[in-house]
């Protein structure tokens, strides 16, 4: 799934997801945030907060 997601942005916005700065983060907290950005049509800015809600049946690390 993260790896569409992050096709996904990068069509959307024309460059990459920048997923260096998520290093040791878990999986679906960066699913969060790449997913919130395509879906609320903007790029990812520093210190967006993960939308713990959004994803209720995924596991927790």
């Amino acid at each position: 799934m993260l790896e569409v997601l992050l096709q996904e942005y990068e069509a959307s916005f024309g460059e990459p997801f920048p997923l260096a700065k998520f290093e040791g983060a878990a999986e679906i907290d960066v699913i969060s945030i790449v997913y919130t950005c395509i879906y609320e049509g903007h790029p990812y800015v520093p210190g967006m907060k993960v939308k713990e809600d959004l994803f209720p049946d995924a596991p927790k690390s």
